[in-house]
């Protein structure tokens, strides 16, 4: 009887625990609702309202009385911005007049999807093109060419973003919300626009999001073997490999961060489909003959798993040389291969190199990938119109992001009042409404 009262406990805590884990599909609801918030922040409203004023600005006509009242702030804005003089910054003043227009829009920014307006490109054709007149409102606001241009757009600008100092990953991961790989036709942009937003959601530790996208990504791989992939080729610097040996390259990277998202989940169902992921990307870059810093760090970690301190000992004397790891994690490498030869190897697996270590290094490689990415080159080569005009208007905007962070914080605001009260009445005049 007492047999088998324990047993009957054991079955309903049995079932209890199992009914306690989340789904997959819980867990990636969770983690949408965690990107809401993540951007829920002045810092990306006063990017969104940048873009806004740039995208609206051409529009002649519209149906929105808000946006009617708010149209000629938003081309001024956007003149201020793009247009003032390249070897000039922009005066205090400039910032605070920016910042006033922007807390009296920030409502209706805030409640606007940028999308509705003309894409960025069609923005600086109307600007710098030849026909210098306002286009049509709201041109072809559904079609397909829209679409995938301002997919494009999006992806483009989470690519530069993600890599620059001032604008920086919270804007990139805004751009890469933007995007919509399902809308793409099945070309080589819509496993790149997937494979980076898998990356960025990777980087916020939005694992199920990017765990999502990635699977969706190697799905589509796996069935479009044949799609020329000459940007994937360069982007990853694979110049002698011809287009399967780009479809192998990619699926395996696909895979490695795919098992990253895995290892750092909390189920142990994770970590064991993490393990079969790591075996797909060691042995799709074995095919190639590959070597980098990413399949150093993974060999090493599943030659702990299997205990064969040998050839874990290899492969971390080989990441011991990359340029990509500071002394401090050189030490802590040294460290581990002492573990190793004194037959212990888990002290390094529970020590200096985990799980952590493992995602911190594929990051630093990707990073290393993308800041050597000549994006305005590219750009030429495929005969983009107004490409210098393109990359003038991001670096200004990158100066108005890191300015506006600057001057409109609550302290900088009441600082900034007190020196041109100091410069002279005109100044502290022209000011004072907006300090307020």
């Amino acid at each position: 009887m007492k047999i088998n009262l324990i047993i009957i406990i054991a079955i309903i805590f049995s079932i209890t625990t199992s009914c306690s884990e989340e789904t997959d599909e819980a867990l990636l609801e969770k983690d949408r609702k965690e990107l809401i918030e993540i951007l829920d922040t002045q810092k990306v409203l006063i990017y969104k309202f940048g873009k806004v004023c740039i995208r609206a600005s051409v529009v002649n006509d519209t149906v929105s009385p808000e946006l009617k009242a708010f149209r000629s702030k938003m081309k001024k804005v956007f003149s201020t911005i793009v247009h003032h003089d390249p070897d000039e910054s922009l005066s205090v003043l400039e910032y605070l007049s920016i910042y006033r227009d922007y807390r009296d829009m920030s409502k209706f920014i805030q409640k606007t999807d940028e999308d509705q307006f003309p894409t960025l490109s069609e923005a600086i054709r109307t600007v710098y093109g030849v026909n210098n007149t306002s286009l049509e409102p709201y041109p072809e606001l559904e079609n397909a060419v829209k679409i995938y241009i301002q997919n494009l757009e999006h992806a483009f600008l989470s690519t530069i973003l993600v890599s620059s100092r001032d604008m920086g990953k919270e804007l990139a991961l805004y751009e890469c919300s933007k995007t919509y790989p399902e809308l793409l036709p099945d070309q080589e942009s819509k496993p790149l626009i997937r494979f980076f937003r898998g990356f960025l959601f990777f980087e916020k530790g939005l694992r199920y999001l990017s765990e999502d996208e990635i699977s969706k990504n190697i799905s589509w791989l796996e069935k479009h073997p044949e799609v020329a992939l000459p940007l994937v080729k360069k982007m990853f610097q694979w110049g002698t490999f011809d287009n399967t040996q780009t479809h192998i390259g990619f699926h395996g990277i696909n895979h490695l961060f795919r098992g990253l998202d895995r290892l750092t989940m909390e189920r142990e169902i994770d970590e064991q489909r993490a393990l079969d992921d790591f075996e797909i990307f060691i042995k799709d870059t074995k095919k190639l003959g590959l070597q980098n810093e990413a399949i150093w760090a993974i060999e090493t970690f599943l030659y702990l798993k299997k205990e064969d301190n040998e050839k874990a000992i290899v492969a971390l004397s080989k990441l011991k040389t990359s340029p990509l790891l500071s002394l401090d994690e050189k030490k802590g490498i040294e460290e581990s291969i002492k573990y190793l030869e004194d037959r212990r190897p888990d002290k390094v697996l529970n020590g200096f190199y985990d799980k952590y270590f493992l995602t911190k290094i594929a990051s630093k490689y990707i990073f290393s990938i993308l800041s050597k990415i000549n994006w305005e080159k590219i750009m030429k080569d495929q005969n983009v119109p107004h490409t210098e005009e393109i990359f003038g208007s991001i670096d200004a905007f990158d100066e108005f992001m890191k300015n506006m962070d600057t001057y409109t914080s609550g302290d900088a605001i009441k600082e900034t009042g007190k020196e041109l009260q100091k410069e002279g009445t005109k100044l502290w005049e022209k000011a004072k409404d907006v300090i307020k």
